[in-house]
């Protein structure tokens, strides 16, 4: 598909996300995982640009991110691109992708 930057990987099992921002807090469930952004399942809706923070519980440790709001996908939920994120947080992220691949039997 054209546009896209970096090669999803869906969830095999359920995945929480919590979100906070200034106008919402809530979670959601993931859908698929990229090395750019993510996408989550949920109710809330947020304009495109908006600015927030994600976690993922990865057994002891959590996932953080700042993240930006790319555009909601009907029915789905929320589209984000990670915007900032330590190198540990990028280390977690680079596990849950393998973790995703190695259940899809990719």
């Amino acid at each position: 598909m054209a546009g896209r930057r970096a090669k999803r990987h869906r969830a095999t099992h359920q995945v929480a996300v919590g979100f906070v921002g200034p106008s919402a807090s809530f979670t959601g469930e993931l859908v698929d995982l990229s090395k750019t952004g993510l996408l989550l399942r949920c109710a809330q809706s947020l304009e495109p640009g908006a600015l927030g923070r994600i976690g993922i519980p990865l057994g002891q440790d959590t996932m953080r991110s700042m993240v930006a709001v790319r555009r909601q996908v009907p029915p789905i939920g929320l589209a984000f691109e990670f915007v900032r994120m330590s190198q540990h947080d990028r280390e977690l992220l680079h596990r849950l992708i393998k973790r995703l691949e190695m259940a899809a039997g990719t």
